[in-house]
């Protein structure tokens, strides 16, 4: 018997040579693959004498009882979703706290890895194969949908081709939803950057129309061998996916048949309103394109055969119909055929003769005169004249440098039918309207875009009597601080002005990626400056230990809460706290600390605590004492910390938690004594830690202030 310690301690041990690990029934043979997400391993059934792929989510993802509940809860959803093009999940569970779930072990590849076989400059797929996949996707959304579950992350590694039947199955629906709220903070964006949906761009709510933009993506890269839209960064991703309209596919594939690409393009609109309404109407809308496209090919091939028969093929009836009648005696007098013949005989020499140069052109034939040469279609200010434009909430009123600045505006269609109806008098045109924003510094003239133009082609314009609302974005990042005026017009893709919208910000100096020149620094080793955290489970004095822990959830006899405290000595710089101009708070995250989302309200204490509390000694602070225990009414808000920090990479990293803002620079400008003290409350939920730098720790990493003063 092989006792070897397993290589994954959430596995028991191996109990035979060829095997892993054990996980209850299943016996581990092989690790199949690894991301992100967790890791899939070949296991075999021993009850059901199956070999199944058995994933087990990240160990970092499921720490938080939160994030294991969602999991098992999605895959379980996800397994009663029974369809030929949704991968199949025999079982869930969960094993030493480590969620897991079995499904059916595919053979072939991922459509990911189908594209990258493909020379680079060839990765287009047939029309036939796009179809196909487009239709199987789609019904596997629609079992999905039914059950009330949006997949979100639909890409082409997420889309298994099986082999040897060629079908296409939906995978990772389970990892794909509980992973989304537990990688990012509040305000970030959930999914794959090349696929995501403009409403998953602004980190709005998704609907099932959100798979569908992503479907669309999905099969505009297999019909034109590239992204609708691309970009380098994940800033300029965004702000193509929000601002941008994709060059329509038939541009880019023109050997696809033009209603298919009309679907496609309307599966990327912006709005999801404008997409089909459901995954099973798309499944209808497949359908149909496919029917008419069989149709006219049908009819065309017997177009081209039908004037002549193969050689050696059966006659058809027409032609056994020709042969009876030229066998019967023909009632036409002789001197008629006598003519008739004498006339085929010329025509005959006629074109036996020498091919001559013609006189004249020859004329086009029929084929050619039903194509036209297409002109370009001009847009007038007057084609455009019922369209509105108007803002629906202004713009942050302050921003960061470096932050974006979102605008969220209204398009409204005030035309009453087809006559003045932009929609319908353009309809030819492939772009019919642009949104053009400019940024001018307050009291100047000079104005510049800081932003793509919003592009709208006819079918994303509102219909009459409605209005449709989208973002523009401003990305801030490089401007001076100051003030700034923002004017949105409305252009003719010619750039006369229809219509216009104006609005204002200011931009705040970014002083959390500065190197704050001209700062002095206070920590809390400095004069009479102090640090400690407090427990509500415990009584102990922690100030002289060399971390600051904190911590939020609910434990078997209540909320388990831990508050950290600093206390800041502003006579130890010489500085007149009524001329501090900025402030900034710097902490060093510490070892073994939440990787996961870190949150964390601040707070000026200016009640319910002496200036001079002791972090050690007799009557050193206790939760019991401490101002923040039945809540933070009373104190100051300074503003929320949040971060993120993946695989320990913030670690130790010196006074890279940061935090600034009008209120800190008040809160110490008008503070009644030098003696300052700041609180941190966590604010998400989470059993794991959070570990910040004391004084005891490390002088050069204790949490400080940096503080600038107004100049005389």
């Amino acid at each position: 018997m092989n006792t070897a310690k397993p290589k994954y301690d959430f596995l028991d041990p191996p109990t035979r040579d060829d095997e892993i690990g054990r996980l209850g029934p299943y016996r581990i043979v092989g690790l199949l693959g690894q991301g992100g997400m967790g890791e899939v391993f070949r296991a075999e059934d021993g009850r059901l004498k199956r070999t199944v792929a058995l994933k087990m989510m990240n160990k970092k993802l499921a720490g938080t009882s939160n994030s294991r509940k969602r999991f098992v809860e999605e895959a379980r959803s996800m397994a009663a979703v029974h369809h030929d093009n949704v991968a199949t999940i025999f079982e869930v569970g969960l094993q030493r706290g480590m969620p897991y779930l079995a499904m059916e072990l595919l053979k072939g590849e991922s459509l990911f890895d189908r594209i990258k076989s493909k020379p680079k400059d060839h990765r287009k797929f047939s029309y036939p194969e796009v179809i196909r996949i487009a239709r199987e996707v789609s019904c596997g959304l629609a079992a999905a949908h039914a059950c009330a579950i949006i997949h979100r992350d639909i890409k082409p590694a997420n889309i298994w081709m099986e082999e040897p039947s060629g079908r296409a199955k939906i995978l990772d629906f389970g990892l794909a939803v509980a992973g989304s709220d537990h990688l990012t903070g509040r305000g970030s964006v959930v999914g794959s950057p090349g696929y995501l949906s403009p409403e998953q761009a602004r980190n709005e709510p998704v609907d099932d129309r959100t798979d569908l933009y992503a479907l669309g993506v999905v099969l505009y890269q297999l019909c034109g061998g590239r992204l609708p839209l691309r970009s380098a960064s994940m800033s300029g991703q965004l702000i193509a996916i929000l601002c941008h309209a994709p060059a329509p596919l038939r541009t880019v594939a023109p050997e696809i048949p033009e209603p298919f690409c009309e679907l496609v393009d309307r599966l990327l609109s912006k709005e999801a309103r404008d997409r089909p309404k459901s995954a099973l109407a798309l499944v209808d809308l497949v359908d149909d394109i496919e029917r008419n496209f069989h149709g006219e090919m049908q009819a065309a091939t017997q177009i081209v055969v039908e004037p002549a028969a193969p050689s050696g093929s059966k006659p058809t009836r027409r032609a056994e119909e020709t042969h009876a009648v030229s066998n019967r005696k023909s009632p036409v007098p002789w001197w008629v055929l006598s003519i008739a013949g004498l006339l085929l005989l010329l025509i005959a020499g006629w074109t036996m003769r020498p091919k001559r140069t013609a006189s004249k052109p020859v004329q086009p034939t029929r084929e050619r005169e039903s194509k036209p040469v297409s002109r370009p279609v001009v847009i007038t200010a007057a084609s455009l004249a019922k369209l509105e434009l108007s803002p629906v909430v202004a713009g942050s009123d302050e921003v960061t440098a470096g932050e974006v600045s979102r605008f969220k505006m209204r398009l409204s269609n005030q035309a009453l039918d087809d006559s003045d109806d932009p929609r319908a008098i353009n309809a030819k045109a492939s772009l019919v309207a642009n949104v053009v924003t400019f940024l001018t510094p307050a009291g100047q003239k000079k104005r510049r875009a800081p932003t793509f133009p919003r592009k709208f082609s006819p079918t994303q314009l509102p219909r009459p009597g409605e209005s449709q609302e989208f973002e523009i974005q401003v990305m801030t990042k490089g401007l001076p601080a100051g003030d700034y005026d923002v004017e949105f017009e409305l252009q003719t893709p010619g750039g006369t002005v229809v219509g216009k919208s104006n609005s204002r910000f200011s931009v705040d100096e970014n002083l959390l990626d500065s190197d704050l020149l001209g700062f002095e620094i206070v920590r809390t080793h400095s004069g009479r400056g102090a640090d400690t955290y407090v427990s509500s489970t415990s009584d102990e004095a922690f100030g002289g230990r060399h971390a600051l822990q904190a911590v939020r959830f609910a434990g078997d006899k209540g909320e388990v809460k831990e508050h950290i405290y600093f206390r800041f000595d502003l006579a130890a710089t010489k500085i007149d706290r009524k001329s501090i101009d900025r402030a900034v708070l710097m902490l060093t995250l510490g070892g073994e600390s939440n990787t996961g989302k870190n949150e964390f309200g601040v707070y000026g204490i200016v009640e319910g605590l002496g200036p001079l509390w002791k972090e050690t000694g007799v009557g050193h602070l206790v939760f019991q004492q401490s101002p923040l225990r039945s809540g933070t009414m009373g104190q100051t808000f300074l503003g929320t910390l949040q971060f993120i920090n993946p695989v320990d990479q913030l670690n130790d990293m010196p006074d890279h938690i940061k935090m600034a803002g009008e209120a800190l620079d008040t809160f110490l400008r008008t503070s009644e004594s030098d003696l300052v003290t700041i609180a941190l409350v966590r604010q998400n939920w989470s059993e794991k830690r959070t570990y910040f730098r004391s004084k005891e720790g490390s002088l050069g990493k204790a949490p400080a202030i940096a503080i600038r003063v107004k100049n005389p």
